[in-house]
């Protein structure tokens, strides 16, 4: 066989492997594709499940706060529980917004950073947590008075109430300062890395690294 024919034969064994391989390449493709297009569908169910039940909740908390308009403490509490379920409720649906508007014609790692900021939703709910925490006794006060119709505030020490509620004030300012840091943008602080690797979940963790990974390769 004179070497033109080999070479030939190479050139046309070449074209066949690079054909395998761009078919192999954009069969993987369509794969991560559909699996992603499933993802954020699932994801959408579940957002679009949340922002029916934080409705739900918002109208029993309006309906509460309205029938006890009258008592001071029973008004301030389903007020404050009311503002905390409109924030979800607004997380909720920028979420189903987000989910809604991806757009599977574009590159591949812009899906993914959406998905991400959608995978990352958990951490509202973790700032929600610990923002409501100075004003954790709403919880039980409207909890008490709409399925048992006590009202505790009245058991409760003057002075200690008093205590709790100065002490709480204090410190808003540095807790908002706190969850402000909480945010994949401060990965590279240690305790901000620390903190969401105890308080958040596998999937929030990733989803906050691959963020990071995308801000710093943006720079």
């Amino acid at each position: 066989m004179e070497d033109k024919e080999i070479r030939e034969l190479f050139a046309e064994y070449n074209d066949k492997l690079d054909s395998v391989l761009s078919l192999n390449k954009a069969s993987i493709e369509k794969m991560k594709l559909n699996n992603t297009k499933k993802q954020t569908n699932k994801i959408l169910i579940l957002r679009s499940i949340e922002v029916v039940f934080f409705l739900m909740v918002m109208i029993v908390l309006g309906k509460f706060t309205a029938d006890h308009w009258g008592v001071l403490h029973l008004a301030v509490s389903g007020i404050i529980l009311y503002v905390f379920a409109l924030i979800a409720l607004i997380g909720s649906i920028g979420e189903v917004a987000l989910a809604a508007q991806i757009d599977y014609a574009k590159p591949i790692i812009e899906i993914r950073e959406k998905i991400e900021k959608i995978n990352m939703h958990s951490l509202l709910f973790i700032k929600l947590a610990f923002l409501s925490a100075p004003v954790w006794w709403t919880y039980p006060i409207v909890a008490l008075a709409y399925f048992f119709d006590f009202d505790i505030f009245p058991h409760l020490d003057a002075a200690f109430v008093h205590r709790y509620i100065i002490i709480n004030a204090l410190l808003l300012i540095p807790l908002i300062w706190f969850l402000k840091k909480l945010s994949y943008i401060n990965m590279h602080i240690k305790w901000v890395r620390k903190t969401i690797n105890i308080l958040a979940s596998a999937n929030t963790k990733k989803a906050m690294e691959f963020l990071n990974d995308i801000e710093e390769f943006k720079k």
